[in-house]
């Protein structure tokens, strides 16, 4: 249909300014359910078994977990009669309502729908997925971060942490290590997000802007596993290294932009004495630092005389960049500068606060 992409883009971007604009929970909750429904159709798209696998297994997820965000309103509701999210005072309901935007924007243990949805995807939805999407769940966890548990966000970030980089370890399919790679990030923005909500908004865009890049120039070289990526660089030596940019940004190495959010989350934790956590962040980080080094290995090192236990595959069309992944890439190298900036912003929030 050709209407139809207008019209998705149109309820995603009206949805997104709902969750803006608004506070009342009835009303997000409405655009949370028109957001899940104009994502489907990106998904299933193809009609390949697959794709509606995907599908079928992100729209249960989504309707558990938008069950249990008006399960909490109406309890809050029922206990102080008011139905604004920044007036969620009942525990109960903040606790469930924490748990139903973990589940939406997939941490630990609500993990699992995120890399088996996400192999079933196309790279255009896969990037409305881990980007866009989030943004909902997100704002909310924003709008209540002040009555937000500390001690539960932090486990389940150091849990997601842990997990992500676990999983990825033996992992050879890109797409699930990419989905590994945002539950690894998500946890990274819901650690910090009760005392710093602008360094959260900062490290959610300095990861959109990363992810996007990688999926877009992993698509252009047609690669699915890692395997593909061991003649990648005498193909195209240039998408490549745009491609090797991407994955040592996202892994969070100076001087690319993904080390700024962590360099300046670890020293907003230490401020606020979070020294164990800081610890552990940094130590599970290590273990999805690896599978990122491992792609960047195979895509970037395996040059001849170089050898690897691999079978090497016939070598087809040289892929090419485009503007949009060289914008991107650009992005992710030259966003380190404004970390004196973010720095000075983060601690006068913080003597603010």
């Amino acid at each position: 249909m050709p209407l139809s992409q207008p019209i998705i883009l149109a309820t995603l971007t009206i949805t997104t300014l709902i969750f803006l604009l608004s506070t009342h929970l009835v009303l997000i909750w409405v655009a949370l359910e028109l957001n899940t429904l104009a994502i489907l159709p990106l998904i299933a798209h193809k009609s390949h078994p697959r794709a509606i696998e995907a599908s079928t297994k992100y729209f249960l997820t989504q309707a558990m977990a938008s069950a249990l965000i008006i399960f909490s309103g109406t309890l809050n509701y029922e206990m102080t009669g008011s139905c604004q999210i920044v007036e969620l005072t009942n525990l109960t309901s903040m606790i469930v309502l924490t748990l139903a935007l973990f589940i939406k924007v997939g941490l630990v243990p609500f993990h699992f729908w995120v890399p088996e949805v996400l192999q079933g995807m196309s790279t255009t939805a896969a990037i409305f997925l881990l980007t866009w999407q989030k943004l909902g769940p997100l704002i909310m966890l924003f709008l209540i971060s002040p009555l937000i548990n500390f001690e539960l966000t932090s486990v389940v970030a150091t849990l997601s942490s842990l997990v992500a980089g676990w999983m990825g370890l033996n992992q050879t399919q890109v797409r699930k290590l990419m989905a590994l790679s945002s539950i690894a990030q998500m946890a990274w923005i819901i650690v910090i997000i009760k005392y710093a909500p602008s360094l959260a908004i900062l490290t959610f865009y300095i990861y959109s802007t990363t992810i996007s890049a990688t999926l877009l120039t992993l698509d252009k070289m047609s690669t699915t596993s890692i395997k593909y990526l061991i003649i990648s660089f005498s193909k195209s030596p240039i998408t490549t290294t745009i491609l090797m940019i991407s994955l040592l940004s996202l892994s969070g190495l100076p001087p690319l932009a993904g080390f700024m959010p962590k360099w300046l989350t670890i020293n907003q934790l230490l401020a606020e004495k979070a020294i164990w956590i800081a610890l552990l962040m940094l130590i599970t980080s290590l273990l999805s630092l690896f599978f990122y080094l491992r792609l960047w290995y195979n895509s970037s090192s395996t040059m001849p005389p170089s050898t690897t236990n691999t079978t090497r595959l016939w070598r087809k069309s040289t892929p090419q960049s485009n503007f949009t992944i060289n914008l991107l890439t650009m992005a992710t190298t030259t966003l380190l500068l404004s970390t004196t900036l973010m720095k000075a912003i983060t601690k006068q929030e913080y003597s603010l606060g």
